[in-house]
């Protein structure tokens, strides 16, 4: 019975040793994968759909279609907007291509549809239009999709089941009227009570800030666009709102904690002080709409059995007004955008819960309601199939709250398991192997860089989905961090994105009994995402060496870099060669020309020229494998390269004064195949890098190698160019062969220097940036070119696997020889055998892995994509 536990925990892992058939190499013409706005249907026409009900989406008419930037300091673009309560669509649906049978037929408001029943197996029929204004429905062409039986399909309630179980009595939103003596009563044996009851003590003898005169204007100084000073006033004033932000949450909950109404005075005075801070020019920001909604709207349903008429009408009229814009602004918009990531992070999560808390009370919460959760069944909580986050680890942490908080919200009303999504259990392997105990981030998003190992919100998150999963791995994984740091969780309390203690009060739920993380498989490849993450000791994390790697159908919108095809190496959690760069602020100067541009990352130029910024400038991984010998995954960044060509980074470059030209690496492309290949042998100590070149006109390659810690050392003995990594304890070798000579470089300046203008602490003074390493091995210029690296990481003490290559241009790795065609004039091919166990590895035109787990051969396959 436990190795059937184990063998479902890791159901994930089971598709990478499955046969993948189609033609070898796909080559893809699309000038995307992805859409800042949906541009596709979803089902799409063909597919089969097991592990979820089915919704139906379709993209926005042109005429109301629009990538609004929501950025701080940034206008957002306007579009034509629907009647976010008309009927604005109609759908059909019925197993009768004609439609003239059985036919499910609806009006709807928004771009997406969730049938009333669940639909059963066999194949289906749609349609969506546009409706105009004489009430004439513009049909689309007819899709189709299977249903495939599955018992285990997450099938939650429809909206009109899930309300009839909705408490009619106050609170309802931090716990159930009927459960709250209960909750109180059990609150006492757990320390998160003594945080709340610490806190509150100390804010109720603090008195609130007078906002207008305690923004430090002088920062705005030498700012030299409107751009740059809107982000510092939002900066600034989010120091404010945020902090009071924390301090009513914290008010608020001690008095359901309590019922001393004490609490709800002091934070009703608080609020309502709160209020005028709206009449400032200085607040700024868009999060501060559904800071007012939530504190409105917490302590409406909070307090509402001690409130007075008068304050629960203001109560009222506030949630009205913030909860409107924020609705009119969702309607038409959010279900549609790819990463409107403020929203996503937090305003989602706060307007589902102000429109559940007033529901029966403001009449607009019945399409609220309606909306909040019939979003989060067609969308959330992920973008696709596999649980990984494409906007990096630094921003995945952000929307904690919102991933565990809602549906268990939405499991506590209903009684259905909200979490047997399918999608929590592939997050819960992308919250392990994207960044395993102790060890730094793998290296991929804005702000990666100061994530140096799971913070406080990382872990409170594993600990909770390791109880709401009842999943031993992520069990372990918390449970090893808290025990070296046993108030890890505590450095999370009153952390806007991602304090879930109040969730450990009312959970109470125990974690499973941990499985050691030396049963996991050495490697997780997340396609959908585009990651692929590989380690060489899970049982023994001091002494393990790691790879990331990144090719990603999301291209670099949003907060994802332009490191399509490139790797980090790692050694006992800390980086090697890794991605440079600073985050600074969304767009400046430095953060989109040294680390979101491609030269920032281990990857690939082409004439000194990087990937697109958007979501054209995409890869995607066409084949992967993990096995116990050998783990591979293949990148395709062919589709990358080129001049900027989105609208929306057009127009956000301009706000910024950001220069998409070839002076800062910008160009017409003239790649035509960039195939990376990643094979860790044995384990991720030793892994062999291929890449495949092919441009349209003879151009110059740069292999591009960074470190951010320690300056590399460079040499060549044995006519062998070696670059070293190293991080005070251990090294990482860099074995670089490559089709002719090549030219190198090393630096430790940035193309554009690292200005810290924005990131001012409390006392206005401004954190200094240090430089990093940058390597280059340029080669002649060439139609085709290929690089081969052996990469061996290791203590820099240990004894070191020598790498040979013989005079026929063998290369030798312990027990791996390593045959690689570097001949450009003939096609790619490499062989790769362990001269001991007979496991081998062969590139032809697919790839053939025999190994322990047997034998497979590995074609491209198009990772099925949702929007």
């Amino acid at each position: 019975m436990k190795k059937l536990k184990l063998l479902l925990m890791l159901g994930a892992f089971t598709l990478t040793a499955t046969p993948m058939v189609g033609n070898s190499r796909i080559k893809l013409t699309s000038q995307t994968l992805m859409h800042e706005m949906r541009a596709t249907v979803y089902p799409q026409n063909g597919a089969q759909l097991a592990d979820r009900y089915v919704s139906l989406q379709w993209p926005l008419h042109e005429d109301h279609n629009s990538v609004g930037a929501g950025l701080d300091g940034v206008e957002e673009e306007k579009s034509k907007k629907l009647d976010p309560l008309g009927r604005n669509y109609q759908v059909r649906l019925s197993q009768d291509i004609h439609f003239n049978q059985n036919v499910i037929s609806a009006y709807t408001s928004w771009p997406f549809y969730n049938p009333e029943n669940n639909i059963r197996s066999g194949r289906w029929f749609w349609q969506y239009g546009y409706v105009n204004s004489d009430g004439i429905t513009e049909w689309s062409e007819t899709n189709s999709f299977d249903v495939v039986p599955n018992a285990l399909k997450f099938t939650p309630p429809t909206y009109r089941n899930f309300m009839t179980n909705l408490p009619s009595t106050h609170p309802r939103i931090l716990v159930f009227e009927k459960d709250w003596n209960q909750v109180i009563e059990s609150s006492k044996d757990k320390i998160e009570r003594e945080w709340y009851l610490h806190e509150s003590a100390k804010i109720m003898k603090t008195p609130i800030v007078d906002f207008h005169n305690s923004i430090n204007t002088d920062l705005l100084k030498g700012l030299d666009s409107e751009f740059k000073k809107n982000s510092m006033l939002t900066r600034e004033s989010r120091r404010f709102v945020d902090k009071e932000e924390g301090n009513l949450e914290v008010l608020i909950r001690t008095y359901i904690l309590t019922k001393d109404k004490k609490y709800a005075e002091i934070a009703i005075d608080r609020l309502k002080s709160m209020i005028t801070w709206k009449k400032s020019p200085y607040m700024k920001g868009d999060f501060n709409q559904a800071t007012y909604l939530l504190l409105a709207s917490t302590a409406y349903d909070s307090f509402y059995n001690i409130l007075d008429e008068e304050t629960k009408k203001l109560l009222l009229t506030e949630i009205k007004e913030n909860g409107t814009k924020i609705f009119n602004h969702f309607v038409n918009h959010l279900a549609n955008h790819i990463a409107d990531n403020h929203n996503w992070q937090m305003n989602l999560r706060i307007f589902t819960f102000a429109a559940f808390a007033v529901y029966g009370d403001l009449e607009e919460a019945d399409k609220w309601t309606e909306y909040s959760y019939e979003i989060w069944r067609a969308r959330f909580p992920g973008l696709n199939e596999d649980g990984g986050w494409h906007n990096g680890d630094s921003y995945f942490q952000v929307n904690a709250r919102t991933l565990i908080e809602v549906p268990y919200f939405y499991s506590r009303v209903s009684g259905y398991d909200f979490f047997s999504d399918p999608w929590y259990a592939g997050n819960a392997l992308y919250v392990m192997y994207q960044q395993p105990p102790f060890s730094k981030s793998g290296g991929n998003g804005s702000g990666h860089q100061k994530v140096y190992k799971p913070n406080s919100i990382r872990v409170s998150y594993a600990d909770a989905l390791a109880r709401l999963l009842n999943h031993p791995f992520l069990a372990q994984y918390s449970e090893m961090i808290i025990e070296k740091e046993p108030n890890i969780l505590k450095k999370a309390f009153m952390a806007k994105p991602g304090d879930l203690a109040w969730f450990r009060i009312v959970c109470n739920k125990p974690l499973p009994k941990p499985i050691t993380l030396g049963h996991l498989p050495v490697g997780c490849v997340f396609p959908q995402t585009g990651l692929a993450s590989f380690l060489s000791n899970w049982g023994d994390l001091h002494r393990n060496a790691m790879v990331s790697f990144r090719s990603s159908p999301y291209g670099s919108t949003s907060h994802a870099l332009a490191n399509q095809n490139a790797f980090n190496t790692f050694f006992d959690g800390r980086p090697l060669f890794y991605s440079s760069g600073h985050h600074i602020s969304f767009i400046d100067e430095h953060g989109v020309y040294c680390h979101r541009a491609s030269r920032a990352h281990n990857t690939i130029l082409v004439n000194g020229m990087g990937q697109k910024i958007g979501t054209e400038g995409y890869g995607w991984i066409p084949r992967h494998y993990v096995g116990k010998e050998i783990s591979y995954v293949l990148g395709d960044a062919s589709n990358a390269y080129g001049e900027v060509i989105s609208k929306l980074w057009q127009n956000r470059a301009k706000e910024a004064k950001i220069d998409f030209s070839p002076k800062n690496g910008w160009d017409k492309n003239h790649l035509e195949t960039f195939r990376r290949h990643i094979v860790t042998l044995g384990d991720a100590s030793i892994t062999f890098i291929y890449d495949e070149l092919e441009a349209d006109e003879p151009v110059t390659w740069d292999y591009l190698l960074h470190t951010v810690k320690e300056p590399m050392q460079q040499n060549e003995s044995n006519k062998i160019l070696t670059i070293k990594a190293t991080n005070g304890k251990a090294e990482s070798d860099a074995y670089l062969f490559s089709s002719g000579k090549v030219k190198t470089n090393m630096t430790d300046q940035f193309f554009t220097p690292a200005i810290n203008w924005l990131r001012a602490d409390a006392k206005g003074n401004f954190e200094s940036y240090a430089n990093h390493w940058h390597f280059t091995a340029t080669s002649e210029k060439s139609k085709n070119y290929r690089f081969a690296t052996v990469l061996v990481t290791h203590y820099r003490d240990a004894h070191k696997i020598e790498v040979k290559q013989n005079k026929k241009g063998i290369i030798t790795v312990g027990d791996w020889v390593i045959k690689a065609n570097l001949d450009v004039n003939s096609k790619a091919y490499f062989e790769i055998k362990n001269r001991v166990t007979n496991s081998k590895i062969v590139l032809d035109d697919s790839t053939s892995i025999h190994d322990m787990m047997g034998n497979i051969i590995l074609e491209d396959k198009l990772p099925i994509l949702e929007i």
